[in-house]
């Protein structure tokens, strides 16, 4: 990464903020996690003016969870955030793998995924939101040591620009497909998937996962039918949106050899 962004530290938490943090990940995972979390966003976000830095999960993170739910979890209650999903990628990744990460938000996923893959693995995070945007940036650029490439895109069917609406209580929720409704409504570009992996240099893919809000079949859709099959990730966590999706994804995927082998309550997992 060649960002350069002010040390990790510059925004520590102040002794009060750290302890109610720390209280509240003392309890996750656990059964008062949930009401940990709770109480500490309610003592911590009024005095709270921009982003903490913050160690989550062994790796450096600026975090702003005031509009963003990713960002709460992470600050919160870590443990609990995607966790069958992350220890899926646990068992499967290993040093030197390719991941891609579709809706990348401030780069959860993907900072998981690089303790796992090390400085010889390769991430691919690909994200659209401007304010997100430049966290994600922010995260990858306090940790050095992973080899990330960020694309700052929606993907999509075609090259074009459209309209990503954005929501006032979660900034990591925008979406492509749904374009009433948020704050903001701000105009991205889009690439097809198998555009943005050529200009990454990416042959092959081990994981990938995406998120972007109901648009994941207008994105893996036309993937599936031009990229070549050696590019088919070999496990893929995909968002459960599919009262949004306009076309037979899940179809999609059983006919190019995918088995769900787990459903969670916001993704499901398929390996190849």
């Amino acid at each position: 990464m060649s960002d350069i962004v002010s040390p990790f530290g510059t925004y520590a938490p102040s002794r009060f903020q750290g302890q109610i943090i720390g209280l509240a990940r003392r309890c996750d995972p656990g059964p008062f996690s949930k009401l940990a979390a709770s109480i500490g966003k309610r003592l911590v976000f009024p005095g709270l003016t921009g982003p903490l830095d913050v160690l989550t999960w062994g790796v450096r993170m600026r975090l702003d969870p005031r509009r963003n739910v990713t960002e709460k979890r992470l600050m919160f209650s870590p443990s609990r955030f995607e966790l069958e999903e992350r220890d899926i990628l646990a068992e499967e990744l290993k040093p030197g793998a390719v991941f891609v990460d579709v809706g990348a938000n401030v780069g959860a996923y993907s900072l998981w995924v690089g303790r796992l893959i090390g400085s010889t693995g390769r991430i691919v995070a690909i994200e659209p939101q401007p304010s997100v945007l430049a966290r994600l940036r922010a995260n990858f650029a306090l940790n050095p040591d992973f080899n990330t490439k960020v694309f700052p895109y929606g993907a999509g069917e075609s090259e074009g620009v459209l309209t990503l609406s954005v929501g006032s209580d979660n900034e990591g929720g925008a979406s492509l497909a749904h374009v009433a409704g948020g704050r903001d409504q701000i105009k991205v570009a889009v690439r097809p998937l198998t555009a943005i992996l050529d200009d990454a240099g990416v042959e092959r893919i081990d994981a990938l996962k995406i998120d972007i809000e109901g648009f994941e079949d207008r994105a893996l859709l036309p993937f599936f039918a031009t990229a070549s099959e050696s590019l088919w990730p070999r496990l893929l966590i995909l968002e459960r949106s599919e009262k949004d999706w306009v076309g037979d994804l899940l179809g999609t995927l059983d006919r190019a050899g995918y088995r769900r082998t787990l459903t969670t309550k916001r993704n499901y997992v398929f390996k190849r």
